[in-house]
């Protein structure tokens, strides 16, 4: 019989080895693994750990009879690694031991199929654990983090695990990288374990994770550490691989014309409902552009919550079609077309763990473009040092990269980098933001020049695609000509008719209050992060009338007691605390003259 394999655990205290293998041994088969005893010189019944205590006397003498493995000595205690774990490798089990990294290297020469398993956690966590064991004053907790800690040897197969999460996904990771390297599975659960423990995966093999998730055969856990692993590392032909396969979890609709155009935004940019005043004008044209779009999870608004004041949004695929096809366009709500469980366990991560799905939603949008039957897109990537996306040079990349795995679909893609640091006009909140939407659309004077600007240069650059435009200046001449004839407008309202024409909100009945100015100067700065906060503080996006209009601009000068913005809210107790928000703190840089 083969011997098995030899886990050596290794870590800085506090990064919960003792807890991913207490997970693990719940998990594994008794019958294949073995998980060591370690002997310490430490009185019986201390808290961590299930140890084999004895006194130095007895540990020397043990040492002397050879009936250790491997010892050390380490925090004025002495720990050994029974002899015996060998008989039960070469019998064929698996054995998962804690060590010290200092004598590692020293296994190499006495055990066969090493393997290292090193633990790992940011210092803050690190420390937190530490200290919540109760054994060391900060000042040992100190110095325990402070020391150096020797190499691994290079030339043993090396994992290492970021126990960074909750420790359910930490033992999925720990549990993972075991079962990968023994070739054992959970659940014919090969390719989760795969990438969970650092590995990149073939196109069948994402197509089948891909698979599995959206059945519900996975746990919450083992998405979770699945789907992080995918934003910590995703390499282009995975990513290639997981749009494609997305593409093929769902039907494709489609179309009686060649082509079929869309427009979609990263988001993060307060306001923006560009999206809304795009689609008429290009319907209006004659190209067809299916909408669907998403909730706000974190702003004021989304599209699909702003086109919920005018219509309804709730559309089925069949219904989704008969509205575009007569009309040319519709705007719907994504949730019941193209949203997934990946789309669910994805959003419900992202922000509480930080993630960087910024590659990951590459593939998420596009296979959503390819499903909706769309042939040619327009991709806004709005960046500023507070959004998705930080910087010009990052969207631009990102930009290019749409276009790349676009193409492996057949899609033909358009990315634009803008500037998102400011809002982009006067309403965040569902029913303002429809309000900016329909004046811009009537030509309004009073319309928000930046929102009719960005409308402009996206319906140009899709009408672009028009063979018989050509050009992004004649789409952009035809997308002003269709909007000064009023020819867009007209188009939303049919569109709006068919989708379903919702109630308009009474702004009489929704209260209002006024934050102003306690200085002079001039406005250099608006914060869409605070003035958004207010507005959901307001009751957006559920209150559809509730959250803030501006009524001044960057560059604009103020005095003291000069209205900054409104506040719109439907219940007076939101309206309270919005305004003591606002009061704190109304997210305005103002510049004295």
């Amino acid at each position: 019989m083969s011997p098995g394999y030899f886990f050596y655990v290794v870590g800085p205290s506090g990064a919960g080895k003792d807890s991913l293998m207490d997970g693990a041994r719940q998990r594994l088969p008794s019958e294949a693994f073995v998980f060591a005893r370690r002997v310490i010189t430490r009185p019986p019944g201390k808290p961590g750990e299930d140890y084999d205590s004895c006194t130095v006397e007895q540990f020397e003498q043990r040492e002397t009879q050879g009936e250790f493995l491997i010892t050390w000595h380490a925090h004025d205690l002495a720990y050994g690694l029974p002899k015996s774990l060998l008989d039960a490798q070469q019998a064929g089990k698996h054995i998962i031991a804690n060590g010290s990294r200092a004598v590692a290297a020293q296994l190499k020469g006495l055990v066969p199929n090493l393997v290292f398993i090193e633990v790992t956690a940011p210092v803050d966590v690190l420390a937190k654990r530490i200290a919540q064991r109760g054994r060391e004053t900060e000042e040992e907790i100190r110095q325990r983090l402070s020391r150096q800690v020797s190499e691994l040897p290079s030339d043993i197969r090396t994992y290492r695990i970021q126990n960074d999460q909750s420790l359910e996904i930490g033992i999925e990771r720990f549990v993972a990288v075991i079962l990968h390297v023994t070739g054992l599975s959970e659940h014919t659960n090969r390719t989760h374990q795969k990438k969970i423990s650092g590995h990149s995966l073939s196109r069948s093999e994402i197509s089948e994770a891909l698979e599995r998730i959206n059945s519900g055969e996975l746990s919450p856990a083992q998405i979770n550490a699945f789907l992080i692993e995918c934003c910590n590392q995703l390499g282009d032909e995975e990513l290639s691989a997981i749009a494609q396969a997305r593409c093929e979890l769902m039907p494709r609709i489609q179309w009686p014309t060649p082509m079929v155009v869309d427009k979609h935004s990263l988001g993060g940019t307060p306001g923006s409902r560009v999206t809304m005043i795009v689609i008429p004008i290009v319907a209006a044209h004659g190209l067809l552009i299916p909408k669907t779009s998403s909730r706000a999870i974190t702003s004021a608004a989304g599209t699909a919550d702003a086109m919920e004041v005018l219509a309804r949004v709730d559309l089925d695929r069949d219904r989704v079609r008969q509205v575009t096809l007569a009309t040319n366009g519709c705007i719907a709500w994504n949730g019941r077309l193209n949203h997934s469980v990946l789309d669910d366990a994805m959003n419900a991560i992202t922000r509480p763990l930080g993630l960087d799905t910024r590659r990951w939603s590459v593939a998420s949008i596009l296979s959503k473009k390819y499903c909706a039957g769309a042939t040619h897109v327009v991709i806004d990537i709005p960046y500023s040092p507070t959004g998705k996306v930080q910087s010009a040079e990052q969207a631009t990349e990102l930009g290019q990269l749409f276009e790349r795995v676009g193409a492996g679909l057949g899609l033909t893609i358009k990315a634009f980098a803008t500037p998102g640091h400011l809002p982009i006009g006067r309403g965040l909140g569902p029913g303002l933001e429809a309000r900016d939407v329909m004046m811009t659309l009537a030509s309004d004077p009073q319309a928000p020049a930046d929102l009719l600007e960005k409308a402009l240069f996206f319906a140009g650059q899709i009408l672009a695609f028009d063979p018989a435009l050509g050009t992004y200046q004649a789409g952009r001449e035809r997308a002003e000509e269709l909007l000064q004839s009023g020819q867009a407008l007209e188009r939303l309202n049919r569109i709006i008719d068919l989708q379903g024409r919702q109630q308009p909100i009474d702004w009489s009945k929704v209260q209002r209050a006024s934050v102003k100015s306690r200085e002079a100067g001039v406005i250099c700065g608006i914060n869409g992060q605070v003035i958004s906060g207010i507005a959901r503080q307001a009751g957006a996006p559920i209150d559809k009338a509730a959250g803030v209009y501006l009524q001044v601009g960057v560059g604009d000068e103020v005095r003291p007691g000069d209205v900054l913005f409104d506040i719109y809210a439907s219940d007076d107790a939101n309206l309270q605390k919005a305004l003591a928000m606002a009061t704190e703190r109304h997210g305005f840089d103002i510049e004295p003259v």
